[in-house]
């Protein structure tokens, strides 16, 4: 059942590529949660119909959860479209990838920190936890755009999080990126616009690490897309940071001279230099300086 108290109801937006069994993994550990969502959405962005027949049968099997066809245009993307095809209008959000087992207690973790929270601060606070195979406490990004320990959560941990679904009305999950560190980036924004973090311990989820995932598999010379598009969203968001989110022409400077130097190095170790120019395609680096992004 929902928590009986309707401010503190979340709704639970499911992302899934082409992984049937991780997903009917993550829907069975969903189901033992208790207070469960008050909704719960799956957007399929799996580009393989044998994938996505399984995943229509595994929702099916499922009353209380809604499948709806992703956009397939990146991560971000779909987890914009499981939003906007929520219906409960809940005030609190969670964006969960097809590959994580929740804990029966994950709801109510996030039920009582808001619970202790004052109206005001209920709608301008993200809570967010660990998943189990990451570092423990809260994080931040370093200058130059890698996840640091932090006394003070300047990123939410999107695999262990709740957002507060009025921010999602004001600041969408960034479709510039394809893929890497766009939790940080959303989380920018929202302390751009006053909103906070806290971290909470006692938050987790468990990666079920099934395979080496979809991005990892797929390679462009000698370099994974996965790392690629890592590389990629590290300098879109390093550029949008400093040129738009936090504007500052001196650190903006410095960090593409940084990065720039770093991946030349990186790629010539990898025998990889062919692959910057796609990288930098990949970035749209061009949009984030133009202030579009």
């Amino acid at each position: 059942m929902p928590n009986a108290n309707p401010h503190l109801n979340v709704c639970a937006c499911i992302t899934t590529m082409n992984r049937p069994d991780a997903l009917a993994a993550c829907l069975a550990a969903l189901t033992r949660c208790e207070p469960a969502p008050v909704e719960i959405v799956v957007s399929d962005d799996s580009n393989d119909p044998a994938a996505a027949a399984r995943n229509r049968d595994i929702v099916a099997r499922h009353p209380a959860v809604r499948y709806v066809v992703g956009p397939r245009r990146g991560v971000c993307a779909n987890r914009n479209h499981a939003f906007e095809a929520a219906c409960s209008r809940a005030p609190y959000v969670s964006f969960i990838d097809d590959d994580l087992l929740l804990p029966p207690d994950f709801f109510a973790t996030i039920h009582g920190f808001y619970a202790a929270l004052d109206a005001v601060a209920r709608q301008r606070t993200i809570c967010t936890g660990s998943r189990n195979d990451m570092s423990d406490g809260p994080v931040r990004l370093n200058f130059r755009g890698y996840f640091a320990a932090s006394d003070v959560p300047g990123s939410a941990t999107v695999a262990a999080a709740a957002f507060p679904s009025v921010l999602l009305t004001l600041e969408k999950w960034d479709e510039n990126i394809f893929f890497g560190s766009e939790d940080a980036e959303l989380c920018l924004r929202a302390m751009a616009r006053g909103f906070s973090i806290r971290y909470l311990p006692t938050l987790r989820s468990t990666h079920l690490a099934t395979d080496a995932g979809v991005l990892t598999r797929e390679r462009v010379g000698s370099l994974s897309r996965y790392e690629l598009c890592c590389e990629a969203a590290r300098l879109y968001i390093g550029v949008k940071r400093y040129r738009t989110i936090a504007p500052d022409r001196a650190r903006l400077t410095a960090f593409l001279a940084i990065y720039f130097a770093h991946m030349t190095l990186f790629l010539a170790r990898r025998r990889a230099l062919t692959s910057f120019g796609q990288l930098v395609r990949l970035s749209r680096m061009g949009v984030a300086l133009r202030g579009h992004a």
